[in-house]
């Protein structure tokens, strides 16, 4: 199997190639690629370190691949296209902003400012894959932003209160 894929930088999108091992054993060579990057052939289940292929590939320092199968092994199907290679998905997280918005400007504005930063805060730190930070300044932009609307309704409970008790 000399048809090779390889990760792009940051390993986004599909994959390069396909190449041959001697092209990859060059790429090593001039550390274009490194022992991390996640390297594809037809007939492997999911992408590999080039540390664990290596071998496989050729490189130096590495103990040679297994001898090809006989004359009488099965016939091997047509290449499939790789499978694409995607970060790990990190969940959505709910930011709270419309409501953190909503509750500044018909409630306690103090509170809803402080609602509002933490709900800036969530996919910031979702997209650096900080998902206990996100997690977390998701809960407090929603605690914010209902403290911001139970004091308003506090307040009005307050206010009629006062009014029923001046009416007595």
């Amino acid at each position: 199997m000399d048809s090779w894929y390889y990760a792009t930088a940051g390993g986004q999108g599909q994959g390069q190639g396909p190449v041959p091992a001697s092209q990859l054993r060059e790429l090593h060579a001039r550390r274009v690629i490194g022992q991390d990057t996640l390297l594809w052939r037809d007939g492997m289940a999911e992408w590999q370190p080039l540390a664990e292929v290596a071998a496989e590939i050729g490189l130096p320092g590495s103990t040679p691949p297994l001898p090809a199968p006989g004359p009488y092994a099965a016939p091997q199907a047509a290449p499939a296209a790789p499978p694409a290679y995607a970060a790990p998905a990190v969940p959505p997280v709910e930011t709270h902003l419309v409501w953190a918005i909503l509750t500044t400007l018909f409630c306690c504005w103090p509170f809803g400012v402080v609602a509002i930063v933490y709900a800036c805060k969530v996919d910031r730190r979702r997209a650096e894959g900080d998902l206990a930070g996100a997690l977390h300044a998701s809960r407090m932009a929603r605690m914010w932003a209902t403290w911001s609307a139970l004091v308003v309704v506090i307040g009005l409970a307050a206010f009629m209160f006062i009014g029923l008790l001046g009416n007595v």
